[in-house]
């Protein structure tokens, strides 16, 4: 699936949970932001930057070694190096998922887990622009016995789908399914669990996920990606994964963008980066894609 034929009909969700996000990121902040003695003059000083992840492979996750790793990881610490910020000036952070937005400012100052630009993020927190875009597939039992093929395909017919709490796919599954057909867990593994338990027909997740996953079991098969599909105007929503910084260190995410700008117009380093982590240029290359354009009303 290339990217180039779908970016033409860009929209991207609603994020959930933003308002009290933006509650929490007002009440405590470790810098003033803006420059002058900000969170980027820090780090490029030799201080320290804590970075929260989620551990959700291939994104952002705890490798067999003890080491933070994943496309996200590798990405952002080639743009952080290229500002002359060293791996060893970061305090990792495994966070909860649904506290990645709302610990900015009090457990962690940057956020590197691939999460999607959404409208609704974007009033709580600044994102750096798309790093990769990533469309989502469905886990079955091998065999795919339900004969599922896609998300909203799915919804039409009668079995459960298996949802990440607080992802994209939670929220279209909350929109398009029967609350009795939705089956929500903390992690993948819980939802390999549910399904092999009976408990759910297919798992709904990003692609590069339920490949991984997959290719370790012999009991599980994915389907083709597909981009979900808005419940309200019928268009492709796009996901989009960036870096995510507090609104005040917006100079900090800037400077992101600027170094980001350059390893996207060099494909041959992007897919360097990411392709050991099945990432290629033709799906999930970003060209173009910005967050700005994804939060016309909300970016800041």
């Amino acid at each position: 699936m290339s990217n180039e034929l779908h970016l033409n009909r860009r929209r991207l969700l609603l994020g959930g949970s933003a308002g009290a996000a933006a509650l929490a990121l007002g009440a405590c902040s470790r810098t003033d932001g803006g420059g002058g003695g900000g969170l980027l003059e820090e780090a490029q000083g030799g201080g320290t930057i804590r970075v929260a992840y989620a551990d959700e492979a291939p994104y952002a996750y705890t490798g067999d070694d003890g080491a933070v790793t994943g496309s996200s990881v590798d990405t952002q610490l080639y743009l952080l190096d290229r500002l002359g910020i060293k791996p060893d000036q970061i305090e990792w952070k495994l966070t909860e998922w649904d506290s990645l937005i709302t610990g900015l400012g009090t457990n962690h100052d940057m956020v590197i887990a691939g999460m999607y630009v959404t409208p609704e993020r974007c009033e709580a927190v600044a994102f750096a622009n798309p790093e990769y875009v990533m469309p989502d597939a469905l886990m079955t039992l091998a065999g795919n016995p339900g004969g599922h093929t896609d998300f909203n395909t799915m919804a039409e017919g009668d079995g459960v789908v298996g949802v990440m709490n607080g992802t994209s796919e939670q929220e279209i599954a909350d929109a398009v399914f029967g609350e009795d057909r939705i089956n929500v867990q903390a992690n993948l593994d819980s939802l390999i669990l549910e399904l092999k338990a009976g408990r759910c027909d297919a798992i709904a997740l990003t692609s590069a996920n339920l490949r991984l996953a997959a290719e370790a079991d012999p009991e599980l098969e994915v389907t083709d990606g597909f981009w979900l599909v808005d419940p309200e105007t019928g268009e492709d929503i796009i996901g989009a994964g960036a870096a995510v910084f507090q609104p005040g260190d917006a100079d900090f995410r800037d400077a992101v963008n600027g170094e980001l700008e350059r390893l996207i117009a060099d494909p041959a380093t992007w897919e360097e980066l990411t392709g050991p982590y099945g990432y290629t240029v033709e799906e999930n290359l970003p060209d173009g894609v910005t967050a700005e354009e994804l939060c016309p009303d909300t970016y800041q």
